[in-house]
């Protein structure tokens, strides 16, 4: 694209450096492709989606997303639909759009992938595409604040529509959102990082009040007109935010007026199983933490328990599961884990039964890996922590092992450093520093709470 070469050296500097994400075997074949894509001077480098992973619902919709790019600029791909099944597959789900309640970022990117795809004779397929496109839209420029969705809307927009005021404002949109490297970032969380950072810190008796309460009054005015909240500003309302934002919310007046709109929205999200989707879209599945997020806020604002006891039928059952509970949104089974247990509620079986194998994977170091087998992260360490203060007293030895770890862990400026691996979008795995920060502190703040309470007897581990 002539209007983007004369700034993507750094870009392309950046690709060919990065690590390959090795944490699944998606984002290791996906990046591995586009390194090699953009080490050459031709597109030789083969993208293979022949892997099972590749199907699977969850992850289809980014193989199908890159396949796309792949195809469009001619470079040989294994596995997968063939070009013309995915045409009928894009146009398919982009016209399903509405029914289907897909993101604006989602619908954005269907359409760009078909427009991407289709033969140079404009077509009603092609005509509809683009009206989807434009509807798709946001008022900064973006499609749903999306980098990857813009960019590919851009290109869209460069063959079919290169004169229109909409390519213009998403080519200003992208150049104003480059980083002082040269690069693009993926998103900026700034609702989650308040919700979580709050919920971290809850009792913290020490901390400013102001500090909450500056944090609170931006939480309420970022919620959304139909009662929910998203990660950031300016996107459509997810259910795991909505939750985190509802748990944030102190019980004021304004907090229960806000939650009791973020009720009535979690009540309508709410799958015919009595579970929730993470995003709108009926094609997404239930996920642990996003569920148990859910049963969280619903019960803190009043909901009656017959309404959210499906739900936690169903956590149950997962945390029983082999290799105990999964995480959609951060590869940390700690994560999982405690968010899990406090939906169940300390004193149920299944929440001791994860507690206890928390005690069984702390490491040598005193912390705890994001997943089993691996290295010791901040973040891990405080979520584990976090869970095993309901059963453990602060003086007990694996206690006081992860206090040392995340002590000794600990920057000059008074943050963790990571990985975190925050998936987003899935399984690709991000690092956001506030949420390495509240994931690490809330361990901590966990173990200055239980100190001014008794602990539970150790036998209920």
């Amino acid at each position: 694209m002539p209007e983007l070469r004369p700034h993507l050296r750094a870009t392309r500097r950046w690709v060919q450096a990065a690590p390959v994400q090795k944490h699944h075997e998606v984002p290791r074949l996906i990046e591995s492709w586009l390194q090699g894509w953009v080490g050459s001077t031709a597109p030789t480098a083969t993208l293979d989606v022949s892997h099972p992973l590749f199907s699977e619902p969850v992850f289809c919709d980014r193989r199908n997303f890159f396949l796309a790019l792949a195809l469009a600029v001619g470079a040989p791909v294994h596995g997968g639909p063939s070009r013309e099944e995915l045409q009928a597959q894009l146009l398919e789900r982009l016209r399903a759009r509405q029914t289907v309640r897909l993101k604006r970022w989602s619908g954005a990117e269907l359409a760009a992938l078909f427009l991407l795809l289709a033969d140079e004779a404009p077509s009603a397929d092609t005509v509809e595409a683009l009206k989807a496109l434009r509807e798709a839209q946001s008022t900064s420029g973006s499609f749903g604040e999306q980098m990857g969705a813009t960019l590919v809307a851009l290109a869209a927009l460069r063959r079919w529509d290169p004169t229109s005021e909409a390519f213009a404002r998403a080519l200003d949109f992208l150049l104003h959102e480059r980083t002082t490297e040269g690069v693009w970032c993926f998103s900026p969380a700034e609702v989650w990082d308040t919700a979580l950072l709050c919920r971290a810190l809850e009792g913290c008796e020490d901390l400013e009040p102001a500090m909450f309460e500056r944090a609170w009054s931006f939480l309420l005015r970022s919620q959304n007109e139909d009662g929910g909240w998203s990660y950031r500003e300016g996107v459509e309302s997810d259910t795991d935010t909505t939750s985190m934002a509802m748990l944030a919310l102190p019980r004021t007046d304004a907090g229960t007026s806000a939650s009791g709109l973020g009720r009535a929205y979690l009540e309508r999200m709410q799958t015919p199983a009595g579970l929730w989707l993470t995003w709108q879209s009926r094609d997404d599945p239930p996920a642990e933490d996003v569920v148990a997020h859910a049963i969280m806020a619903l019960r803190k604002w009043g909901t009656v328990p017959a309404f959210w006891a499906p739900a936690g039928e169903w956590l149950a059952l997962r945390a029983r599961q082999e290799g105990g509970c999964r995480a959609h949104w951060y590869n940390i089974d700690s994560y999982a884990s405690h968010e899990v247990g406090l939906a169940l509620g300390p004193s149920h079986d299944s929440t001791r039964h994860l507690a206890r194998e928390l005690v069984e994977r702390q490491n040598p170091d005193g912390g705890w890996p994001p997943t089993q087998g691996a290295a010791s992260s901040a973040a891990a360490t405080g979520m584990a922590l976090a869970l095993l203060t309901f059963y453990l007293p602060n003086e007990h030895l694996c206690v006081t092992r992860a206090i040392h770890y995340l002590a000794e862990l600990q920057e000059p400026g008074g943050s963790w450093p990571g990985p975190l691996q925050m998936y987003g979008p899935r399984p690709f795995a991000i690092d956001y520093p506030m949420q390495i920060h509240a994931l690490s502190v809330h361990g901590l703040a966990a173990v200055a709470r239980a100190s001014r309470t008794p602990p539970r007897p150790l036998t209920e581990l």
